[in-house]
C-alpha cells in the first residue's frame, strides 16, 4: 500500500516527499491525489489527508480501514438522475437587477452561478439603463444545466432576447461567465445582430488564482475528465477549504462561509450537493469549449494579480480586445470605478 500511494504521489508531484502538504503542486495536487483514489475504489476525502498528511499514515489509515467513505455524500449520478432536463421546458434565469431606460445590459454568472452580487455595484456604473442578470440553470431549481458552452449560450441569448428583440447589445460576464458570453457573442453575430459591448472579466474575486483568469480554450484538467471527477473535485476543492469538517452535517455554514467569500446568495442547505453537480457541469462544458476567434471589440477586465501569464491573454481569441488592468481586489471594486463605466457605456438608440 505504501509504494502504491508513493508511486500515484510522486506521479502528480515529481519529485514530493512523502509529506502530502509539502508538494509541489499545492491545492490542485492534493486535489487530484484524492480525486484519483476515489476513481480506484479508494473512500479517501481531503480531510483524510489533512489527518493522514504522509505516505504511511495514509497507508496505516486504509489498512485499518479508519477513512471516512466518500460514500457519505450523494453520488454524482442520483443527483443527476433525479433531476429534470432543461430540453422540458423554458427556461427562466433572467434577474433584472435595476430597471431604467434605453438598452439594457446584461451579466452573465460565475463559475458558481450566481450574478445578483452585483447589485452592489450596479449604480456606480449604469447611468440611468436597466441591469440583468444571468444565473446558472440549475442554481435555484434540479433542472440539469447544458453540458456545451454553445447550448448555454443558445439558452441565455434566448432569454435575453425576450427583454431585448435586437441589437445592439451589451454583455458581460464573469470566471467562466465570460467564457459564456463570448460565445453568446458569437451567436449574435451570425444570428446578424450588433454587439456594442462585450465585457469579460474572468476573474471575479479577491481569492482567485491566476488560472481562474484564463481564457476560453485553456484546458485546466486532463483530457476526458467526466462529470462525476468534476463533482468530486468540487466536493474536495470544499473539503480542503474547510479542513476536518463534515460537509453533510455542515453544509448550512460552509454555505454561509460562500455567502461571504464568494457572494453565493439562495443555495438551501438540502440542495448543497446539487450545487456541487450544476458547478460540475457548468466546468464540464468550460473545459471542452473549443473556440473560435471573435472578431468584434471587446473589453477584458483583471485585477493586476491575476493578468499575468500566458493564460490571462485573450488575443488569442479576441484579437481586437482591449485589455484593462486594475490594482483593485476584485470584479465589484472593478465595476465601482470610472474606467468600467465609460468602457461599457452605449449612448445609441435600438432600432
Amino acid at each position: 500500500m505504501d509504494e502504491y500511494l508513493r508511486a500515484r504521489w510522486r506521479q502528480i508531484s515529481p519529485g514530493a516527499s512523502d509529506d502530502f502538504l509539502a508538494g509541489r503542486g499545492g491545492v490542485d495536487a492534493l486535489v487530484t491525489l484524492v480525486v484519483q483514489l476515489q476513481q480506484s475504489g479508494f473512500p479517501v476525502s481531503v480531510r483524510d489527508l489533512l489527518r493522514s498528511p504522509t505516505v504511511p499514515l495514509l497507508a496505516e489509515a486504509l489498512r485499518e480501514q479508519v477513512i471516512g467513505a466518500a460514500g457519505e455524500y450523494p453520488a454524482f449520478a442520483d443527483l443527476w438522475a433525479e433531476s429534470t432536463s432543461v430540453w422540458s421546458s423554458e427556461v427562466h434565469t433572467l434577474v433584472p437587477l435595476a430597471a431604467g431606460t434605453g438598452l439594457p445590459l446584461f451579466f452573465v454568472h460565475t463559475g458558481l452561478g450566481q450574478v445578483r452580487f452585483i447589485e452592489r455595484a450596479v449604480d456606480r456604473f449604469r447611468r440611468g439603463r436597466p441591469v440583468y442578470g444571468i444565473e446558472a440553470i440549475g442554481l435555484r431549481d434540479r433542472t440539469r444545466p447544458p453540458l456545451s458552452m454553445v447550448e448555454i449560450a443558445d439558452q441565455y441569448v434566448a432569454q435575453m432576447r425576450r427583454v431585448q428583440r435586437h441589437g445592439p447589445y451589451s454583455i458581460g460576464g464573469f470566471c467562466m461567465g465570460s467564457h459564456v458570453a463570448f460565445e453568446m457573442a458569437h451567436r449574435l453575430t451570425q444570428a446578424g445582430e450588433e454587439v456594442a459591448v462585450l465585457a469579460l472579466m474572468p476573474s471575479a474575486f479577491s481569492l482567485d488564482a491566476g488560472l481562474n483568469s484564463i481564457r476560453p480554450g485553456i484546458r485546466q484538467r486532463p483530457a476526458g475528465i467526466g462529470l462525476s471527477d468534476l463533482y468530486l473535485e468540487r466536493l474536495a476543492y470544499v473539503q480542503l477549504m474547510f479542513g476536518d469538517l463534515d460537509l453533510d452535517a455542515n453544509r448550512s455554514d460552509v454555505l454561509d462561509a460562500f455567502e461571504q467569500t464568494f457572494w453565493l446568495d439562495g443555495v438551501k442547505p438540502e440542495d448543497f450537493f446539487w450545487h456541487a453537480a450544476v458547478t460540475a457541469a457548468t466546468a464540464f462544458a468550460q473545459e471542452n469549449y473549443d473556440p473560435r476567434p471573435y472578431p468584434g471589440p471587446a473589453l477584458v477586465f483583471q485585477t493586476a494579480r491575476t493578468a499575468t501569464g500566458e493564460a490571462a491573454d485573450w488575443s488569442p481569441v479576441a484579437p481586437n480586445a482591449r485589455t484593462y488592468v486594475f490594482d483593485e481586489p476584485d470584479s465589484l471594486a472593478i465595476m465601482r470605478t470610472p474606467e468600467f463605466s465609460d468602457a461599457v457605456a452605449t449612448p445609441r438608440p435600438s432600432r
